[in-house]
């Protein structure tokens, strides 16, 4: 007898956790924001490092739900790229973290979010089966490349 099974019909549920989860994730983005404007640190932790090392391990978490996508549905027509770009954008995060001192680790950080948000609507990985926690997603996308371009603006002032 196969073990196999139907595939669950699309989550209907709320998705209230996953909003508040998603919107508290900016509070490390704003905290390195703060660190960084007022020059103090968190346990000798600068207010960059922190930033760059949440934005890149925030942006590795986006690149294993397209890695999942692509190993739990076989029939993905973009299952492929999906394999492939998660690993790209894993890496160019980590690069982003390796020049984090200079402007271009941010722009790098940035631009990753950017690409994501962008390539996720033409890639659906997860088959957009909760609409409404994908526009939660987009909004925050929007306000952590406004928190990149924040950072950098200090940065660059400082």
């Amino acid at each position: 007898m196969s073990q196999y099974r139907e595939p669950k019909k699309p989550a209907t549920e709320s998705t209230r956790l996953f909003d508040l989860l998603a919107y508290a994730g900016i509070g490390p983005f704003v905290l390195g924001i703060w660190l960084e404007a007022t020059g103090e640190n968190l346990g000798g932790i600068d207010g960059g490092f922190l930033f760059a090392a949440y934005s890149a391990c925030i942006l590795s978490f986006l690149c294993g739900i397209w890695w999942a996508a692509a190993l739990n549905r076989a029939d993905h027509p973009h299952r492929l790229a999906l394999t492939l770009l998660s690993n790209l954008v894993c890496l160019i995060a980590w690069l982003g973290l390796l020049v984090y001192r200079t402007p271009w680790g941010l722009v790098i950080l940035a631009s990753g979010f950017a690409y994501m948000r962008w390539a996720e609507a033409r890639l659906n990985p997860n088959g957009c089966q909760l609409p409404g926690y994908f526009k939660t997603r987009s909004r925050v996308t929007y306000v952590v490349i406004a928190c990149h371009l924040s950072m950098l603006a200090l940065e660059v002032w400082q």
